[in-house]
């Protein structure tokens, strides 16, 4: 029962956080869209040395690389929104906590410019019986206009529970994504995840993921709300 006891405070810590925002919203008729993500993506360790060679040093061993390409689609999933290629490091601190970066190259449709943007990232994660509690924080930087919401620090928090006898394990999470900018600090958007995933394979080197997604944009004056349909594929090159 402790672990439903987590899962409830989670939650509930959520949907207040949102509701004492929600209150400073713009009065603006927000738009809404459905939208379709979907990404391929690889985990591996850059410097793996092959059986029967010496050892080497801990971080080396320890250090995985990551590589990711999206789509995403708007408008109904009709046009192509903007296309990301992602390359990132992480790197384990502890069982329970581990730090990453990753740099991001946004294509954007021909009504918007090209954008850069880095991360860095700080995952936390509790075992609390068949449940698995979440944590990431993330510092967002985009090289873009200034007057744009450019800087952000997002935070997350998911649960998975693991159903015995079935391989379909539920999570669901809630990000927030607050602006740093020289107009004010202020919460600008929420994001809301329920979704699942299949190791493919005897071995589970691969993974396919279903999640569908509710973006909610807050204190802008033209919010844009959406519902998006992500799938993700996923190999890890790490596993033996």
């Amino acid at each position: 029962m402790s672990g439903y006891r987590h899962i409830a405070a989670i939650l509930l810590a959520c949907a207040l956080w949102h509701g004492a925002a929600a209150q400073e919203e713009p009065r603006s008729r927000p738009f809404n869209d459905a939208q379709l993500w979907l990404s391929l993506g690889t985990e591996f360790k850059p410097f793996r040395k092959k059986a029967g060679h010496l050892g080497q040093a801990r971080f080396f061993r320890n250090l995985r690389a990551t590589g990711e390409l999206e789509w995403r689609l708007n408008d109904n999933a009709t046009h192509l929104k903007q296309f990301n290629i992602d390359a990132g490091l992480r790197y384990p601190l502890a069982d329970f906590l581990r730090a990453g970066a990753q740099y991001r190259y946004s294509v954007r449709d021909s009504f918007h410019p090209n954008v850069q943007r880095i991360d860095l990232q700080l995952w936390a994660k509790w075992r609390p019986g068949r449940f698995k509690l979440e944590h990431r924080a993330e510092y967002e930087h985009s090289f873009t206009d200034v007057r744009k919401y450019r800087t952000l620090l997002r935070n997350k928090l998911s649960a998975t529970y693991n159903i015995p006898n079935w391989k379909l394990d539920p999570t669901v999470s809630a990000e927030a994504f607050t602006a740093l900018h020289y107009t004010g600090t202020r919460l600008v958007g929420m994001r809301y995840d329920i979704g699942t995933e299949l190791g493919l394979g005897k071995k589970k080197k691969s993974t396919m993921a279903l999640t569908l997604r509710y973006d909610r944009e807050m204190n802008v004056k033209a919010p844009k709300y959406a519902w998006i349909l992500v799938a993700a594929m996923e190999h890890d090159f790490r596993k033996k």
